[in-house]
């Protein structure tokens, strides 16, 4: 009897084992196939934003991602972790990862495919995404921020900011768009200029924009019998010279027919187009932006080098709470009074309470004058909208300065930009997508410490254990 018994629970054991086994397996199975992730970090780095998945949830088409990197690159993790999020979040999504040092095969296929430039630097660290017959390649300079203050000789300059997010998902963007955006930026009235690398130049600016799939030609308008059907956008930037009265009318026909405009005008100059903007809602002062608050954040600089930390809740500005905007002398753009009918204009950017519109402009000291200077808060910036019979949007903005090689990096400066393009061609999905800051975090033990450390883990923590079963032995016993 106590045979059977024995065989019987020996059976109900195995049995048992058997089963929770099965269970574990299935368990592993479906957790495989059906899980949740979670990013706990405190910055977010690998987070999906909500501009993402909504890019994401519209593809229709597969999209391949081939991560061209050496496994020991600085951001090959970054860039990894981010991507699976891409590839949790669609179907469509494709990841694939070749390291070009040991898939050499593979690596020379991609190198002709691509036509991958072997002699530059950045050839081994490379993104690649392709649609169709569409393809786009981010290099680790688009992905990162770097500090090169804080650069170790040996291991290079450290990452301050992973900017994956919005380089990926412009870049889907970019692959999966039917068409380029063509901008057109009028020269021949003293316009700043868009090859021009020196400081005050906007070489970087057009580089920005050529990252995001945006081909930029300058053009002298009156050289063109109208403003070509597939432009997007007409981008005028610091002119100081009076527009023709031919040139407006070619702008006034573009923006009937539901074209988009984005005008940086700068104070003091008379560029003929005041009467223009006034038709579709927005009114530009005759003045120069000063705020005393500015001098309280930037000492030793005059009230007329703003700093803008006040946005409204329009799409432009919606994200940029948290940041300010540096312009180094402005004007007032604020909505035309009365306004136009059918047209919704909205300021974006506006200075403190204190802040007013001096038109006195020729005075070395700026003081409010009740009935003349216009009472704060000032607006810098404002956007205006026409929905029927076609959809018109313009931007202007009070200040070309903020936009120069020596001013984009500043701050917001880019954002705002950047936000009033993508508001413009409608590419709204973009607006937003900020860089993720990387923290540096050092631990810095003594001797001590080390030495507690390394006898806790190797010695104190079995021991610990040992004695606990041995009690555990000595209970059952009893």
């Amino acid at each position: 009897m106590k045979t059977w018994r024995r065989v019987f629970a020996s059976v109900n054991l195995l049995a048992t084992a058997g089963l929770l086994f099965a269970l574990f397996i299935l368990v592993n199975f479906v957790a495989n196939r059906r899980y949740l992730r979670h990013d706990f970090s405190r910055q977010q780095l690998t987070a999906l934003s909500s501009q993402t998945t909504q890019t994401l949830a519209q593809l229709s088409e597969p999209l391949s991602v081939i991560v061209f990197y050496q496994p020991s690159h600085r951001l090959y993790e970054l860039v990894r972790d981010q991507l699976k999020e891409y590839e949790r979040a669609s179907t469509q999504v494709r990841v694939e990862f070749v390291d070009p040092q040991q898939d050499i095969a593979r690596a020379k296929q991609l190198v002709k495919e691509f036509e991958i430039d072997v002699n530059s630097p950045e050839a081994l660290n490379l993104v690649i995404f392709k649609s169709g017959t569409r393809h786009k390649y981010l290099s680790d300079t688009d992905l990162a921020d770097y500090d090169y203050e804080a650069a170790d000789p040996m291991a290079g300059p450290r990452v301050k900011a992973f900017k994956g997010e919005a380089a990926f998902t412009s870049a889907i963007i970019n692959v999966t768009r039917k068409s380029q955006t063509l901008v057109w930026a009028t020269t021949g009235h003293g316009e700043k200029s868009l090859s021009n690398a020196s400081p005050q130049g906007l070489a970087d600016f057009k580089r920005l924009l050529e990252q995001q799939d945006v081909s930029v030609q300058e053009v002298t308008l009156l050289e063109r019998p109208e403003v070509a059907p597939d432009v997007q956008l007409l981008l005028i930037v610091g002119p100081t010279r009076r527009f023709p009265e031919a040139e407006v009318a070619m702008v006034e026909t573009f923006l009937t027919r539901g074209g988009r405009l984005l005008a940086l005008i700068d104070p003091l100059d008379d560029t003929g187009l005041d009467a223009l903007l006034a038709r579709w809602g927005i009114a530009l002062g005759r003045n120069i932006v000063v705020d005393p608050e500015s001098m309280r954040r930037l000492p030793f600089v005059s009230a007329a080098n703003l700093l803008v930390t006040d946005y409204t809740e329009h799409p432009i500005v919606s994200k940029m709470q948290t940041l300010m905007t540096l312009f180094p002398l402005a004007r007032s753009v604020s909505p035309a009074q009365p306004a136009p009918s059918g047209i919704t204009t909205t300021p974006l950017a506006l200075t403190s309470a204190a802040g007013w519109g001096e038109t006195q402009t020729g005075n070395e000291r700026f003081e409010f004058a009740e009935g003349e200077d216009l009472k704060g808060p000032v607006s810098i910036a404002a956007a205006a909208e026409r929905t029927e019979p076609s959809k018109t949007r313009v931007v202007a903005i009070g200040d070309s300065d903020f936009l120069i090689n020596a001013q984009l990096g500043n701050a917001g400066n880019k954002d705002l930009v950047m936000g009033a393009l993508y508001w413009l061609i409608e590419q709204e999905q973009l607006i937003g997508i900020s860089p993720k800051t990387v923290e540096a975090i050092k631990l810095i033990l003594t001797g001590g410490q080390l030495s507690g450390i390394f006898w806790l883990s190797f010695a104190g923590l079995p021991l610990a254990f040992g004695l606990l079963g041995v009690a555990m032995w000595w209970i059952r016993r009893q």
